[in-house]
């Protein structure tokens, strides 16, 4: 091969590098917050300290210092070469005046291909609360970088959510500029807390709540997820009470809207001899279905001595089922008194 094939060879190689495996794609979380797509190859990207020249006026861009994590480099000039390769190049990069004085700072996170994740909410009730959470690896760090709360649909509107300052709250405006949803993050940091200030009875428009966090190593994961609220309403669960030898009742959890008339529940009984635990109880049949006894209220009556394991739903939307409860009837119970799951001497 000739001295000019390898030079053309070199200089064709050194263009990959630099410009074939740049970042599959970037955008902008947040304002001074870059998130680069990448593929876990070697790659680079170009990143400017000022990017017009009004912001440049009177610096000389050869006097430009760069800090990566706090940390002085020798790079010069308005741009900085970010190398990337798996899962480094991440991380907070600042440029300064020869002065000393900031010029601009730029958080950047790598997001691998297809890191996007499902994210799991749950409601109480219909009153416009939920709860949504994530799992990410135990072994790094995690800070939450962004939540987006809104209603999408057919028309294009414009979601703008901001933070408070402690970084732990985030609340949403539509495009008309009303306060649509606002969520608070959970102590443990693996969740949030939301509520949408004008909950709809009949909802057109989906939910769609999405969550950006980044570990320690500057990597993005995100979780998303689009439901309306009636495909995540779930019941918190009954507390069951004895009326007498052979009658057991319920009422409504505290926690579910009203009216009672307007958002009814419907109540699935399973009665065994005896049982520890409901959900290894309730596979064999589908148990009978019970609707209120008076407004709110479900009785049932069972013969001799049984466990009764009870869960309520709303009938209209198909609804999730709440968790399970246990009662044990019999002579031998004292009135009023409530057992739940976890009932000592079963």
């Amino acid at each position: 091969m000739s001295s000019k094939a390898v030079r053309l060879l070199v200089i064709f190689s050194v263009y990959l590098l630099v410009n074939g495996n740049n970042p599959k794609s970037q955008r902008t979380l947040l304002p001074n917050v870059l998130v680069l797509e990448v593929t876990g190859q070697q790659a680079q990207f170009t990143l400017p300290c000022l990017d017009s020249t009004a912001e440049m006026k009177g610096i000389l861009v050869k006097n430009i210092v760069w800090m990566v994590n706090g940390a002085a480099t020798h790079k010069r000039g308005n741009t900085f070469l970010v190398s990337l390769e798996e899962s480094f190049g991440g991380g907070n990069y600042t440029c300064y005046s020869e002065e000393g004085a900031l010029l601009n700072h730029t958080l950047v996170l790598l997001q691998p291909v297809g890191s996007k994740r499902d994210l799991n909410c749950t409601a109480q009730n219909y009153d416009g609360g939920f709860r949504c959470y994530w799992k990410h690896p135990k072994q790094s760090r995690w800070t939450v970088a962004s939540v987006k709360a809104e209603r999408v649909g057919p028309s294009v509107e414009v979601t703008r959510c901001i933070t408070n300052a402690s970084g732990k709250s985030w609340t949403c405006f539509s495009s008309e500029g009303t306060v649509t949803i606002h969520c608070d993050l959970d102590t443990g940091g693996n969740g949030i807390t939301c509520r949408e200030t004008c909950p709809r009875p009949e909802e057109i428009q989906l939910l769609r709540v999405s969550v950006c966090v980044y570990s320690e190593n500057f990597i993005l994961e995100e979780y998303s997820v689009d439901f309306y609220m009636r495909e995540i309403v779930k019941p918190d669960k009954v507390k069951i009470e004895k009326v007498n030898a052979t009658m057991a009742e319920w009422s409504y959890p505290e926690s579910w809207s009203s009216p009672h008339s307007y958002f009814p529940l419907v109540s699935q009984v399973v009665v065994r001899k005896n049982c520890k635990k409901c959900g290894n109880c309730t596979d064999r049949n589908n148990g009978q279905m019970v609707t209120n006894h008076t407004p709110g209220v479900f009785q049932f009556e069972i013969r001799k001595t049984k466990t009764l394991c009870v869960r309520i739903r709303d009938p209209l939307n198909a609804s999730q089922w709440s968790d399970w409860s246990r009662h044990r009837v019999g002579k031998k119970l004292r009135k009023n008194r409530y057992h739940g799951d976890r009932v000592r001497g079963f």
